[in-house]
């Protein structure tokens, strides 16, 4: 095989000892962003509502050899996020890259949808990235730098039936990553949008129809594409990628 190189060419970011927060990371999408972050040398700080089974990843990646800590945290909880930042903030001195992934779906026509379930799938898919973002940055700004990383969807851009609420939070989301993007870029933070196609995690449990799972994307493909972003060269960003599975829209 032979090794191509170019001169001038634009070092990787080293994620040895940087201190990552990510949400939903007691299983799916989230469990796999941390464990890929903690193979990669990073401190993880794991966030999610579920106390046992977040306290359970967090000891196999310990267990790994890799510096772990859990907060059971509701991030839509406007006075749980900042205990969050703040825990972080005492075990490890700083937040370098904050991945807003927690989420959840609830679907169902317009005519027929609650109102309560409208409210908690936007609080849980658009508030919660917004009250993150507001308790890590002042650490970044502090500090001259960070990352943020919204996992989002492709429903962000695509409309499916029945998923008025889900489709509306992402594309909200969506929105907010680029107003993220455009008042931090001068303070050298850095703000991406992830919108993966159809991932074959736990959120499919609840639903009866669903697409070929064998078809989907696994969790490690979005784990592996998040932290590739954050280990871009300085000198660029990144600020939105898809990723799809091989046939597209399932």
């Amino acid at each position: 095989m032979v090794s191509l190189s170019y001169p001038n060419a634009p070092e990787i970011v080293k994620l040895d000892g940087k201190v990552v927060v990510v949400t939903g990371a007691s299983k799916g999408i989230g469990k796999a962003i941390a464990s890929a972050f903690a193979a990669a040398g990073a401190k993880v700080v794991l966030a999610a509502r579920t106390r046992e089974t977040l306290e359970q990843v967090a000891a196999e990646l310990r267990e790994s050899g890799a510096e772990a800590v859990a907060v059971p945290t509701d991030v839509t909880d406007v006075d749980a996020v900042p205990r969050l930042i703040e825990q972080a903030l005492n075990a490890y001195q700083r937040v370098d890259i904050l991945v807003n992934n927690a989420g959840i779906g609830y679907f169902g026509p317009v005519v027929d949808f609650a109102p309560d379930a409208w409210d908690t799938v936007l609080n849980s898919n658009l508030k919660a990235i917004y009250l993150c973002a507001k308790y890590a940055l002042p650490p970044m700004l502090a500090q001259g730098s960070g990352q943020i990383i919204n996992v989002l969807s492709i429903a962000a851009k695509v409309a499916f039936e029945a998923s008025a609420a889900y489709c509306a939070a992402k594309a909200g989301a969506l929105a907010l990553t680029k107003v993220l993007a455009a008042e931090v870029r001068q303070q050298n933070i850095r703000v991406t949008a992830v919108l993966p196609g159809s991932v074959h995690t736990p959120f499919w449990d609840d639903i009866p129809e669903h697409p070929d799972f064998e078809q989907m994307l696994k969790p490690e493909h979005v784990a592996d594409t998040v932290v590739s972003v954050c280990q871009q060269p300085l000198g660029m960003v990144t600020e939105e990628i898809v990723v799809m599975p091989p046939l597209g829209i399932l």
